[in-house]
């Protein structure tokens, strides 16, 4: 063995990252992130608080806006399963006959159900309903009603078609329903849903605005400490990251205090409504609170990061 070879120092080629280092890294970086978003946020608290209070106000009101869309709609939809078509079948029509009948009409595809009424049924419900006695009932020589059935559709705007297609059967002499009340229940079942998606619309692109010129304030009272971040030679990247935690915070904090304030307000207004007004028809509290919490939630925590980030563009350009 020559001395030349056996005094030349070896040379360890540099290996990358193990996965469980890169792993620990990224976690470390993100703890960093995070410390850095509380310490902002109690540096801060002032502005903070008076942001996350501005959210509150608007996720409140949209909150607010999406159950009163709901419990439009579920309104919209009672009256929708109240409308009937009700048609008379010819006298002294055999039970067969009349069974092919219904079965032709539960066959149409806008027919939720329907049933056949006997005429001494249909008599004893009319008394019931103008409150005849039964010695009155008794002038009568015989029941003037002829048996009919019942129909409820899956929309109250198919209620023509399926009043058409029953007028064609063999075994019906009339069909009869509330053309002006279905004309005007068609129009206001439509107009609920669109001033519902409009109320929420509007509601939703309010608290956008409202939060991200708060936060887009809370960013610019900190200015001096991103320039000099900045001048210190931290990268854009490393700069955001606490700000944006900060706004997703903020916005979560908003959410969280919202979602109480939904919860009981529903609760008890829904509660006082059944008691003060049992014939209003408000959806429970387990139809109506998820989705406005749900709405809460995405928007508070989406528009406090997105906020964050569009009030950082002004002072991180590169």
């Amino acid at each position: 063995m020559s001395v030349e070879a056996s005094t030349t120092p070896r040379i360890k080629s540099a290996s990358p990252p193990s996965p469980a280092h890169a792993r620990g890294r990224d976690a470390g970086l993100a703890r960093a992130v995070f410390k850095d978003a509380i310490d902002g946020l109690r540096r801060n608290a002032l502005m903070a608080a008076a942001a996350t209070s501005t959210i509150v106000i608007a996720l409140a009101v949209a909150g607010g806006g999406v159950m009163a869309s709901a419990n439009l709609v579920h309104l919209a939809s009672i009256l929708e399963a109240q409308v009937e078509v009700v048609g008379f079948l010819r006298n002294s029509l055999p039970a067969a006959r009349q069974q092919r009948v219904l079965e032709n009409i539960r066959a149409l595809p806008a027919v939720r159900s329907a049933v056949i009424v006997q005429r001494g049924a249909a008599l004893r419900r009319l008394q019931r309903t103008f409150g005849v006695t039964a010695a009155t009932s008794d002038l009568l020589q015989s029941n003037p009603l002829p048996d009919s059935i019942e129909v409820r559709v899956t929309e109250a705007a198919r209620v023509r078609e399926v009043a058409a297609t029953m007028r064609q059967l063999t075994g019906i002499d009339e069909v009869v329903f509330g053309t002006p009340v279905i004309d005007r229940l068609v129009a206001l079942t439509g107009a609920v849903r669109v001033a519902g998606v409009a109320i929420v619309s509007l509601l939703a692109t309010a608290a956008l605005v409202i939060i991200m010129n708060t936060i887009r304030l809370t960013v610019a009272s900190r200015r001096q400490e991103i320039e000099i971040m900045t001048l210190v030679g931290a990268s854009p990247a490393f700069i955001r990251g606490p700000f944006l935690v900060e706004g997703a915070l903020q916005g979560a904090a908003a959410a969280l205090i919202t979602t109480v304030l939904l919860v009981a307000g529903y609760i008890t207004l829904a509660g006082r409504a059944a008691a003060a007004l049992p014939f209003l028809p408000l959806l429970p509290p387990a139809g109506a609170i998820p989705t406005a919490v749900l709405a809460v939630w995405i928007l508070g925590i989406a528009v406090g990061f997105c906020a964050s980030a569009i009030g950082l563009r002004r002072y991180l350009r590169t």
